[in-house]
């Protein structure tokens, strides 16, 4: 069984965890579980893929550390647009901007997010791997986005600014068509969703991957004790049954 935990930012909030409630979450994490990266092999019993969206600063100065400190892998999903190529901010000014984003008319790119060197940073690292989030983090379903643009000039400047492959792609608020889906796996081997359940492997049913909102955590145990587990598994199955 394979559990994809979807995480934001450090703050308070819809869309994050305190700074202290994620480190106890992790600690948990390290104690019980493997954590792997999309492709590695799934060990028996269940594994755990940590996913974090947008590439906020925090994540580089606040998270990386901890998943260091544990010895932890991570998914950081990327939107190209924003990633500044440097910036004169402190990391406390730039924490500033990511607990206020967005803002009315959020600059792009913006100092809120990592910059291309972080990026690069975080990269090398055998504990990240880095995903493309889009370029502009709109919703796939909009009809005013160049839907082949989104998903591959986004991988291609990943990988010309990181020299890595990149080989998944997370949707945008997780939202996404049958068209969007056949385009998406053109250019990836790995898609994530937000859906609330588990995943069986790597190769889900029309190679879509699961994700459980972690953000707000209501117990540093959650998605891992008994009845989370129970309603995810379900909730995978019986979507598996409706597109049988």
């Amino acid at each position: 069984m394979l559990i994809a935990p979807l995480y934001h930012k450090i703050g308070n909030g819809k869309y994050a965890n305190s700074l202290k409630t994620l480190e106890q979450h992790l600690a948990y994490i390290a104690a019980h579980f493997p954590t792997v990266l999309p492709g590695n092999p799934l060990p028996k019993g269940t594994s755990v893929c940590l996913t974090f969206d947008d590439a906020f600063f925090d994540f580089y100065h606040l998270i990386f550390p901890l998943l260091q400190k544990y010895s932890l892998k991570a998914l950081l999903a990327v939107p190209t647009a924003y990633i500044p190529e440097s910036t004169d901010l402190s990391p406390q000014e730039r924490l500033e901007k990511v607990a206020t984003f967005p803002d009315k008319a959020p600059p792009i790119p913006s100092p809120a997010f990592c910059t291309w060197e972080e990026l690069q940073v975080l990269s090398q690292s055998p504990l990240i791997q880095i995903a493309s989030h889009s370029l502009h983090h709109r919703p796939f379903t909009s009809k005013h986005i160049d839907l082949e643009n989104e998903l591959f000039l986004s991988k291609k400047l990943l990988e010309k600014k990181l020299s890595t492959p990149i080989s998944s792609f997370v949707y945008p608020f997780g939202l996404f068509t049958k068209k969007t889906q056949t385009l998406a796996k053109k250019h990836y081997k790995y898609i994530f969703r937000i859906g609330n359940a588990h995943n069986i492997s790597w190769t889900n049913t029309n190679q879509l991957l699961y994700r459980i909102n972690a953000d707000e955590l209501p117990t540093t145990r959650f998605p891992f004790d008994p009845l989370s587990r129970w309603k995810h598994a379900t909730r995978f199955f019986l979507n598996t049954v409706r597109k049988r």
